[in-house]
């Protein structure tokens, strides 16, 4: 050991370190749990035979409640069924409750004695017919049942046995007899419970499913009654006579060649054995897995364990020198001691915990922006907004979005800091009712919430105003509420913040301290009031046509129609929002964004203190017929740039034409001269004229500066008749006269010698 190298040696101390408690665990753990886990299986197997047991005879039990029943209802009586049909037909529907709240049984039967007629839920049948022909035993005639039913003085179970009706969906039932009245001296009928064998199977099956095994019950003289499967050792004598000699509990032993485990138990109440038998290997199977698997973890833990010994002794024989070195590369610098080291990774603290403040900051700005797009109507596609939403913590489970905004009176006077408790005392208890988040960066002292509930949620206006008095009742302030509509779609979400608005605009007329929501005051005032919403979507389809002229006729006829009905003025600022709402979306549609270095559309809130008409009138028709501008140009663009260069080529190469005219022009395009005007115009800025006035002005001006022409010859070279007209044109645009410009071009080249 002296010898060997210091590596093999703490190779050698780690591995005992490692197969020490493996052997400890195999040695006495193992045995341990593996004998708890045959005890365990062989207790729930015996627990579950239990619980059949106690299922089945409780069956038993529920029958003889009905045979109770039967013979205490009046309508079932002898007498009653005696008199006519009619009472038979009235006890139909009574046996059909009985056969209808309990799928163990499939048909009950009455028998009086002395009677021609077995009655049941479902007809009324004539006792030889009913055992001869609906419900034909295979071991059971007419004069037997006749026999039995007529005799019978005590409760007896007819074992499972074959039957033909096209009544059952089995062929093999029990049958169950009951004397009427029960433990009577002189039974005046009986009542006869037919169960499907099936469903007793299905009862027997939980126990063993998926396995080789059967489960049996016997009754009082060992006789089967049922059984899970109908096996041929079912009938042999040696069957019967080793079930009688199974102890009750769980034992082993040989059946038909082969070892199985049996669990037994007996009926108190009835007498019977319930019996089951499982293969020994199926009935072991989970015990011998948790064997494999424990053995195969214990040598996957060695080998594995083994294996990362050796590399981590490999790789990581000096880590400290290595930690070293990586932390003086990750600082440039040289680090020689563990003290200088966990300096440095001070310092990586103290920077990741200015990171994550910083990275905190930056989300709560994130969340607070998006949900002030949200409340103001900034929203065009819902879905990404929704994903990066979801990114900075605001989620919806909820589909039905709506705005609450609540006045605090005499806010701004409380304290700065009961200001903040109780806003956030508010928040809290708005969050204890409904999924809501509370909207910041609005202005004014009114506080703002987005709030969520789903379509169940019809009683949000109820808790709400509960939600008001807890506040109050808390806080002591005058609140009043303002509430607008739910909207499924959240783009329409500022359209719910105008209406809450509106609502608690509403608190001059009925004071403090209400909850108000927008639905209540629309009935109150919107009675005749009539929507356009037609004449909106119509709007949409002009503004992608670039129609101006008709978009402008639709939009006045809009606000015509709103002035002509009088309308009240929130309901103005809702149609308002429509109008905008589509003027943005075709602006998102046509830019691919709202933001604009030198324009911007009017938000929800800016919508709010609107007072007028008129003002909305005109920021609309404003929007209207650039957005119509915007798409026009965007639509010709493509096909107008070369045709623009032409026309400009054009103008350039005869601009010195005494004779140039627009009709002219058109002619040499082939098109008609307002066509010519108006294709111009669109996509210059100006007009032929002013175009052609400004180059011909141009060259004035580089002709002289740069010639000795006397004037008279230079004003036929850019094209005008006579001089005192180009003097005149000339002073009008450049505010001197072209003598003086000269001059003027001359003394600067003079000073610049």
């Amino acid at each position: 050991m002296k010898k060997m190298p210091l590596f093999y040696k703490y190779l050698i101390s780690y591995l005992a370190l490692l197969i020490i408690p493996l052997l400890l665990i195999g040695l006495l753990v193992y045995q341990h749990y593996v004998a708890i886990l045959k005890d365990e299986i062989t207790s729930n197997h015996q627990r579950m035979l239990e619980q059949i047991q106690d299922s089945f005879d409780s069956k038993i039990k529920e029958m003889n409640k009905i045979s109770a029943e039967i013979a205490s209802k009046p309508e079932l009586t002898p007498y009653q069924l005696k008199q006519n049909m009619y009472n038979a037909v009235k006890a139909k529907n009574l046996f059909l409750t009985y056969t209808s709240a309990n799928i163990f049984i499939k048909e009950v039967f009455l028998y009086i004695k002395d009677q021609p007629y077995v009655y049941s839920g479902s007809s009324t049948y004539p006792t030889a017919l009913f055992i001869d022909t609906f419900y034909r035993y295979e071991n059971w005639s007419f004069e037997q049942f006749t026999k039995d039913m007529s005799e019978l003085d005590r409760p007896v179970l007819r074992h499972s046995e074959p039957i033909a009706s096209a009544r059952l969906t089995d062929d093999r039932v029990l049958t169950y007899l009951v004397p009427l009245p029960l433990n009577a001296a002189s039974p005046y009928g009986s009542v006869m419970f037919v169960i499907e064998e099936k469903t007793v199977r299905k009862m027997l099956q939980g126990l063993l499913d998926n396995s080789d095994g059967n489960t049996v019950i016997l009754d009082e003289k060992g006789n089967r009654v049922v059984s899970l499967r109908d096996e041929a050792y079912l009938e042999q004598s040696g069957f019967h006579r080793q079930a009688e000699r199974l102890p009750i509990g769980t034992s082993t032993g040989m059946l038909d060649g082969k070892e199985y485990a049996f669990s037994k138990v007996r009926s108190d109440d009835f007498n019977w054995t319930y019996i089951t038998m499982l293969p020994i290997e199926q009935f072991m199977q989970r015990v011998g897995e948790v064997k494999s698997r424990a053995l195969l973890s214990l040598g996957m833990v060695l080998v594995i364990g083994c294996a990362l010994i050796y590399a981590m002794l490999h790789f990581n024989y000096h880590p400290l020198r290595r930690f070293l070195l990586f932390t003086g590369k990750q600082w440039g610098e040289s680090y020689r001691n563990l003290n200088e080291v966990l300096h440095a990774v001070h310092k990586i603290t103290e920077e990741k915990q200015m990171l994550g403040r910083a990275l905190n900051d930056s989300r709560i700005a994130v969340h607070e922006h998006m949900l002030l797009a949200l409340m103001t109507g900034r929203v065009t596609d819902p879905e990404p907004f929704l994903e990066k939403a979801g990114e900075a913590g605001i989620r919806f489970t909820k589909s039905g979005l709506f705005v609450v905004r609540l006045a605090v009176r005499y806010m701004e006077n409380l304290p700065r800091q009961q200001q903040i408790g109780i806003l956030d005392g508010m928040e809290a208890m708005m969050r204890d009712r409904f999924e809501c988040y509370r909207v910041e960066g609005l202005e004014g002292p009114i506080v703002n919430f987005i709030c969520a509930v789903g379509p169940e949620d019809g009683e949000w206006p109820r808790e709400m105003k509960e939600l008001h008095g807890a506040i109050r009742e808390r806080y002591g302030i005058d609140v009043t509420v303002g509430a607008g509509n739910r909207r499924q779609d959240i783009r329409q979400l500022g359209k719910s913040f105008i209406e809450a608005s509106t609502a608690l605009d509403f608190r001059l007329l009925k004071g403090y301290n209400e909850v108000i929501l927008y639905a209540d005051i629309a009935d109150q005032t919107n009675l005749g009031c009539n929507y356009p919403r037609q004449d909106i979507e119509t709007m949409e389809v002009l503004i992608r046509q670039g129609d101006t002229e008709s978009l402008t006729k639709v939009v006045r006829g809009i606000l015509s129609f709103i002035e002509s009905s009088a309308m009240p003025l929130h309901m103005v600022r809702c149609i308002c929002y429509d109008m905008i709402n589509c003027i943005v979306k075709e602006t998102y549609r046509l830019k691919g964004t709202l933001e604009t270095a030198d324009e911007s559309y009017p938000d929800v809130f800016s919508l709010t203190k609107f007072d007028t008409i008129q003002e909305l009138a005109d920021v609309i028709e404003v929007m209207c017929g650039q957005l119509c501008a915007d798409i026009v140009r965007s639509q010709s663009e493509s096909k107008s740039g070369g045709q623009k260069q032409e026309m400009l080529d054009y103008i350039q190469a005869n601009y010195d034409d005494q004779q140039f005219s627009v009709q002219n022009m058109a002619d040499h395009f082939a098109i008609s001269a307002s066509y010519l005007k108006r294709q111009f115009k669109e996509q210059t800025g100006k007009t032929i004229t002013d175009f052609l006035n400004h180059y011909r002005m141009e060259q004035a001006k580089h002709l002289l500066r740069t010639t000795d022409m006397k004037l008279k010859d230079i004003v036929p070279r850019i094209g005008y008749f006579d001089v005192p007209s180009f003097i005149r044109k000339f002073k009008q645009a450049f505010k001197v006269t072209p003598g003086d410009y000269r001059k003027l071009y001359e003394t600067k080249e003079h000073r610049s010698e």
